[in-house]
């Protein structure tokens, strides 16, 4: 898997979110009418495309989506202060999860698109982002 591709009413502006509020970088940016946006996480594996497409009269509405039907999770050490600053940052708090070995919030930026933070007792992954 090189990338996730979304289809987004304005790339540059969700780029810039997601760059200043989670620590991704733009690798790749277009000047024309689809903006496409690649943008890399710090550990450099992760890759999104950002872009409008020519061919459909809107973006998805991320906004009345489900989270649960589509988000993008990340790890995080302290759910409760990436709660507190992406709220300040403009994102939302759908709801906040805790069990025995979980720690999650479902959030949406301010564009509507799913964001989770997830501290788990046993991780998913098999090497942890540094």
């Amino acid at each position: 898997l090189e990338h996730t591709a979304i289809d987004v009413a304005d790339p540059v502006a969700v780029a810039k979110w997601w760059v200043e509020n989670l620590g991704f970088e733009i690798t790749s940016q277009r000047d024309d009418v689809t903006h496409t946006t690649f943008i890399v996480d710090k550990t450099g594996k992760i890759a999104l495309e950002l872009y409008r497409a020519k061919d459909a009269p809107s973006a998805p509405d991320y906004h009345s989506m489900r989270p649960l039907a589509l988000h993008f999770g990340f790890v995080s050490d302290d759910v409760e202060a990436d709660i507190a600053r992406l709220t300040a940052a403009g994102a939302t708090l759908v709801v906040h999860e805790k069990a025995p070995g979980f720690d999650g919030a479902m959030m949406k930026d301010p564009f509507g698109i799913s964001i989770q933070f997830v501290k788990r007792a046993r991780q998913i992954l098999k090497e942890m982002p540094k």
